[in-house]
């Protein structure tokens, strides 16, 4: 009789060994899995789901502003608009902004309305008149230009960014074909290697043709986009050569050696301006200084001998 209790216990103690272990384990599995959603959910560790505080906060913004902007626009100057969002998108685009046109718009009638509040302001500071209004002539001047001024800006400067980066990335491209690689494969190894406006053109192109564009459509895509001549020039011959059955290598070779040999022409071309752009600074403010280095204890030396008669 003692034996079977003892044995009965035993019995009781593996079983219930083996029931807890087996629930523990199964609700170790869930929160394994609970976590693990939770952290898809956090987006941790996940490349490309990262966002900027413009894109949680300030997009939504705009938007919003640029809803009410719109509603407050006469129904005659809707159309006038849409044109004119084209107009500003495309510039955007060019510029490397991937903003829409109206949180463009709503930026520029922010920073109208808040630069024309700090004219007003300025007729209340404590100088004369004509200073006040200058000043509230050149924040108003500044309000209404400055946004545009920008962009345009921004568009030259990126195109400029483009034309450095592209004789270095053909350079790399064309060694990458040259390995075996396809020209997709390519553009993402040129992608891992540099960084740019230009890598991240390329970037688009390459999400284009996953997206089920031919890559004659993505790489003229870009070449709009872009709207930049040397570009344009690479465009056209690899679109050419690949309806003609032509290897892109035999064209990369000659696209990169043409994109090096005008590098190195607007670089001597830069080098000979330079002089013609340095005499404007040197007459304003180079030789003013030298003259008065020079002369300038002299001429106090003169004054004070006809003083002194």
């Amino acid at each position: 009789m003692q034996f079977f209790v003892i044995s009965m216990a035993g019995l009781a103690f593996f079983a219930a060994v083996i029931i807890l272990s087996y629930f523990g384990k199964k609700a170790d599995d869930k929160k394994r899995r609970l976590d693990y959603i939770q952290d898809l959910g956090e987006k941790k560790n996940i490349p490309g789901t990262e966002t900027s505080f413009y894109e949680r906060y300030l997009s939504k913004i705009l938007k919003k502003l640029g809803l009410i902007f719109k509603k407050a626009t006469p129904v005659n100057k809707v159309q006038k608009n849409r044109e004119k969002d084209i107009l500003i998108e495309k510039q955007l685009r060019l510029a490397g902004v991937f903003m829409s046109a109206q949180e463009f718009s709503s930026i520029k009638m922010t920073f109208m309305i808040v630069t024309l509040a700090l004219s007003v302001l300025a007729l209340l500071l404590p100088f004369d008149f004509l200073i006040n209004a200058l000043i509230f002539l050149i924040i108003a001047v500044v309000s209404i230009i400055g946004p545009s001024f920008f962009l345009k800006t921004k568009v030259k400067g990126h195109q400029e960014k483009i034309r450095e980066q592209l004789p270095d990335a053909m350079d790399l491209l064309s060694v990458c074909i040259e390995a075996g690689l396809s020209f997709d494969s390519s553009l993402v190894k040129v992608a891992e290697k540099l960084d740019g406006p230009f890598i991240d053109e390329l970037l688009i192109v390459h999400r284009e043709i996953q997206m089920g564009r031919t890559r004659r459509e993505a790489l003229q895509n870009m070449m709009v986009c872009t709207d930049i001549a040397e570009l344009k020039t690479f465009v056209s011959a690899l679109v050419q050569a690949e309806s003609l059955g032509i290897p892109i290598i035999n064209v990369m070779r000659i696209q990169s050696a043409q994109l090096r040999m005008v590098r190195k022409q607007q670089a001597q071309e830069k080098g000979l301006k330079a002089p013609i752009k340095m005499i404007v600074p040197m007459l304003l403010f180079i030789f003013p200084v030298i003259f008065i280095v020079l002369l300038g204890p002299t001429v106090i030396n003169v004054i004070a001998e006809f003083a002194n008669k």
